[in-house]
């Protein structure tokens, strides 16, 4: 009887440590992707979609069906200005909301089918490896679709292993907001489906349980139409966003080296010896799970779980060849990050004990790694001096004319200080300031191009002088400041 109960108390204990451990993760490794919010540094994407939001709902709504991406983010985005204030860190606070779900679900879907040290080292990966802390923080879409495509892929096998409603309403519900977050973690979950139905027309063995599974390709079907029909009002958007757009802005295209780079995309660190280290690790996890003779549902799962970054970057190849615009780039692919370290996780929990350790600590080495370069770019210098100078300086009526290859300045400028209204061209640019002021703003490097001398020549020839104000930077961008006048 005593040894019984000794045993029991031991059993309870662990299952506590079991349940703990995990939801201790939660708020540590939330706290992480939190620290990294409290500063005033934007690049370009994030310019634009905090610009957008700066207006009424209605508006909001407007301004997004002429962008060619689905307009969720931007509704949360802009009830959460509403609530909380129109600041950087309450935008990119709201970016770290969905990263902190995503620790949630480790900690308790992944948890209670892998067990905590799968959940644990998956709870790690999605905080500390590559791209997480940048898009997990940045005012854009990227921290959503990641929600939703990996909490897709988790319910997935959720509706494998036990296909009840409430996991089948989970795997609908996820997969279908993944849409209405961004085409390609859409796309991502399309290849989860293509998993599922496979698995649904498969004659299906005993799995791990030695219970018989249901999963029938006629519940796929029921699936597959609901999804259609919740997934059908965004649809209809994205169509109408792709035929009323001028234009669309063309993403480099995607040659060989490129496509060699993307492969490497979720295993680079920024430090050439962890990036090889953790690539290694992974074709060493691959290849164990491949030549293991006997597999079950999970060690296909998570295999698949590897293949679907790949999947998807093979599909936005295709498409950036056969579309006239490439639409498709190396960010785009940070959907499908969280079902790779799903199987990295999966398989690194199959490992000896000693193993294990090793992987925990190198997930911290990188995160360590990690932290200070993700933290060294959203703390970078000048942004607060930036945002001081433009409200000192500018006035309502001033005008913007930027000398730079894309739009980084017109929009980042324009969006710390909304005085300031950014003219494409330099006559537009003072017919529309009459008595105020013309700012001209000089992207460090597009200064020593040929087209940028071009530009300046046209300023002496119409008479007007340029008179330099100061050097500025935030975010990753060095610019000179000069005041036009003739």
């Amino acid at each position: 009887m005593g040894n019984n109960t000794e045993t029991g108390k031991t059993g309870g204990l662990k299952k506590g440590l079991d349940i703990l451990i995990p939801w201790l993760l939660v708020p540590l490794l939330g706290a992480v992707f939190v620290s990294l919010t409290f500063n005033s540094n934007v690049w370009l994407d994030e310019a634009f979609t905090a610009s957008l939001v700066r207006t009424d709902m209605a508006d909001v709504i407007s301004r997004s069906m002429q962008d060619t991406l689905p307009p969720l983010y931007n509704i949360i985005l802009k009830l959460a200005t509403d609530a909380f204030g129109y600041t950087i860190p309450v935008m990119k606070l709201t970016s770290t909301v969905p990263m902190i779900l995503t620790l949630i679900l480790g900690a308790t879907v992944v948890r209670k089918r892998f067990g905590a040290v799968v959940a644990c080292i998956f709870m790690l990966a999605v905080t500390v490896m590559p791209q997480m802390l940048f898009f997990g923080v940045e005012i854009r879409m990227y921290s959503l679709g990641f929600l939703f495509a990996t909490a897709s892929g988790i319910f997935a096998y959720e509706v494998m292993c036990e296909p009840r409603i409430k996991n089948w309403c989970f795997f609908i519900l996820s997969s279908v907001l993944a849409g209405y977050s961004h085409h390609f973690a859409f796309i991502t979950v399309g290849f989860i489906y293509l998993f599922l139905l496979i698995y649904s027309c498969a004659k299906q063995k005993d799995d791990d349980t030695g219970k018989k599974r249901k999963t029938r390709i006629k519940h796929f079907a029921i699936c597959l139409l609901v999804t259609f029909v919740l997934y059908l009002p965004c649809m209809l958007v994205t169509i109408r966003q792709f035929m009323s757009v001028s234009g669309y802005f063309s993403m480099p295209e995607v040659t060989l080296s490129v496509f060699i780079k993307y492969c490497r995309y979720p295993f680079t660190v920024g430090l050439t010896i962890l990036s090889a280290l953790l690539l290694s690790l992974c074709i060493f996890l691959l290849m164990r799970s491949f030549i293991r003779k006997e597999k079950t549902l999970k060690d296909v799962y998570s295999l698949y779980c590897f293949a679907v970054f790949y999947l998807v970057l093979l599909f936005g190849t295709a498409v950036s060849k056969v579309m006239t615009a490439n639409i498709f780039v190396d960010r785009y692919l940070f959907f499908s990050l969280g079902l790779i370290w799903l199987f990295f996780a999966v398989e690194a929990g199959s490992l000896d004990k000693v193993f294990i350790y090793f992987i925990i600590i190198f997930e911290l080495t990188v995160g360590i790694f990690s932290y200070v370069q993700a933290f060294t770019g959203e703390y970078a210098p000048g942004s607060d001096e930036t945002i001081i100078w433009l409200k000192e300086n500018v006035s309502p009526g001033d005008t913007l004319y930027t000398l730079e290859e894309y739009e980084e300045l017109a929009y980042c400028l324009t969006f710390y200080d909304p005085n300031l209204t950014n003219c494409e061209t330099l006559d537009e640019a003072v017919d529309t300031a009459g008595e105020h002021n013309v700012w001209m703003a000089v992207l460090d490097g597009y200064d020593e191009t040929d087209e940028c001398a071009a530009y300046f020549d046209e300023i002496g020839e119409k008479g007007y002088t340029c008179e330099y104000v100061s050097a500025f930077r935030f975010d990753r961008y060095m610019f000179r400041m000069y005041r036009l006048s003739k």
